[in-house]
């Protein structure tokens, strides 16, 4: 069968996967995609509501008719070249983005108006997490924090002025994964994690 080909600055700027959309029920992805690799199971519910389709993975909710709660495409920092397969039914083109596409690079590449944009951040053991928000997308990132030592990273957040920070972890992160929702993606302030927030054109001036 021969592979649609999606988008990747569509789904960045629309928050949609060529013929998977967030708005979708579980059986308008069997039809636009067929039988998914696997599933996990809730006991609680008879019905399979979350599905893998290589590194697409799809969550639904538990009642019928089984609307989409998101989709995520996992294991992103594997991303590289022109294309990559998502699924049996979809391929990627990359349109110039990898998994290492740092944060700066998305914000400044015209996808969104960078002022809408919000950049969270926050410190969890010796993590630092960081990602991206606006409209229905949410983009996840790695970072690399052996620059930090042995201190804890809530440590190093406590010591650093945001200057420092945004310059500290750009360079250093890389696409964890990209999830997009039916409505406006955001982090709860204050959350598990203590999320905080810039807008991306703080982030982007506070890189020059």
């Amino acid at each position: 069968m021969k592979k649609q080909l999606a988008s990747f600055r569509d789904l960045l700027a629309t928050g949609n996967l060529g013929p998977v959309t967030p708005d979708m029920t579980l059986k308008d992805i069997a039809t636009a995609l067929g039988p998914p690799d696997g599933w996990n199971v809730d006991h609680d519910h008879p019905v399979p509501v979350y599905w893998f389709f290589g590194k697409l993975e799809i969550s639904f909710d538990s009642a019928a008719p089984y609307q989409m709660n998101w989709f995520q495409i996992e294991g992103a920092t594997q991303l590289r070249g022109k294309s990559a397969t998502l699924t049996e039914r979809l391929r990627l083109s990359l349109d110039g983005f990898s998994g290492e596409t740092k944060p700066s690079e998305f914000l400044s590449a015209g996808l969104w108006d960078s002022r809408q944009a919000t950049v969270y951040y926050a410190a969890l053991s010796d993590d630092i997490l960081l990602n991206i928000c606006t409209g229905c997308i949410q983009i996840h990132f790695q970072v690399d924090t052996a620059f930090i030592d042995d201190r804890e990273a809530i440590e190093y957040l406590g010591e650093s002025t945001l200057s420092q920070l945004v310059r500290d972890v750009d360079s250093r992160t890389k696409v964890d994964s990209i999830y997009s929702y039916p409505q406006a993606a955001t982090e709860e302030i204050p959350g598990a994690f203590n999320w905080r927030s810039l807008s991306g054109q703080d982030y982007l001036d506070l890189l020059r």
